[in-house]
């Protein structure tokens, strides 16, 4: 459609930034460009407007079993990643944690009525895992220049230790995202559109997460929505495209923020990580490198 705008209302109060209205439409070398701007010159674009976010999926579920001495109570793993369940014990008050493996369940307490609260919490990633001294490609195919706009420790977000050694790669929106390392598809969410820089859009970011062969994960976070091209469960090899790049979250502007992810014990961690550059040279990634796309190997 050519010159036409289209507003979404969501909740009758939303703006057309807020409702999450983007344009797509091919620029002077014919790639799809996506963005929140229409095009500056008159061409013909279309919109993309966004619904609702999805429900969250609840993937760890603690229930009861009635056997011949009173109850089990269990808990059931539904993500293709071990976890870390934690637990204080109703008997001795103490905190017991165990692994329960990707897709299974394991008894947790035995007791004579039925357990109707647990304090508990868990963790992505089994806690023995042992991080390889991996050389991770860009995560990336874009053969254009991305600058590293945050590093390791970054002042601005990456204060805490869930991101303490995580990268921010300016990019435009839409840039494919692409696997750094095989592995499993263990978290994919993709179904928020706005941002903003206020804590109410700490827990919003879209995010796909992957489990690689030591046990750590590789982390994708601000993807656009609904462009997801992988599902939980999926194998994926080096290379392989993910999604395209946004600004979702808590986000200043459009960029991915990567990091490799290790449960340290009931809770996750970012870990320090180099990058390996098309050439084969191993580097740890700092503010304001220039990085190219990795070659599909």
């Amino acid at each position: 459609m050519k010159g036409l705008w289209f507003l979404l209302l969501l909740a009758g109060c939303f703006t057309l930034c807020q409702a999450g209205q983007m344009y797509k439409y091919k620029d002077a070398n014919g790639n799809w460009v996506f963005s929140d701007k229409p095009p500056v010159i008159e061409q013909d674009f279309s919109t993309v407007q966004f619904i609702s976010p999805k429900k969250p999926s609840y993937k760890v579920q603690l229930y009861n079993v009635k056997n011949k001495q009173g109850y089990t109570l269990y808990a059931k793993n539904d993500f293709y990643a071990p976890i870390e369940v934690g637990f204080t014990s109703p008997i001795s008050q103490t905190l017991i944690s165990k692994v329960i493996p990707a897709r299974g369940r394991i008894a947790l307490l035995e007791s004579k009525n039925k357990i109707l609260s647990l304090d508990h919490r868990w963790a992505l990633g089994a806690p023995n895992s042992v991080a390889e001294n991996y050389q991770y490609h860009a995560p990336f195919s874009s053969p254009k220049g991305h600058r590293i706009t945050q590093g390791f420790n970054g002042k601005f977000s990456h204060t805490n230790d869930y991101n303490k050694y995580a990268v921010d790669i300016a990019m435009d929106v839409g840039t494919y995202l692409t696997a750094v390392r095989a592995g499993t598809v263990v978290w994919v969410k993709d179904d928020y559109h706005m941002s903003g820089t206020t804590n109410y859009f700490l827990d919003k970011a879209n995010v796909i997460k992957i489990l690689h062969d030591d046990g750590t994960f590789s982390s994708y976070a601000h993807i656009l929505m609904d462009t997801a091209l992988v599902k939980e469960g999926d194998k994926v090899a080096l290379g392989d495209k993910l999604a395209r790049s946004g600004s979702s979250g808590f986000s200043t502007g459009p960029h991915l923020h990567f990091s490799i992810i290790k449960n340290a014990g009931l809770k996750n961690i970012a870990i320090p990580f180099k990058f390996v550059d098309n050439k084969g040279t191993a580097f740890t990634p700092k503010r304001a490198m220039i990085m190219v796309g990795a070659s599909k190997p």
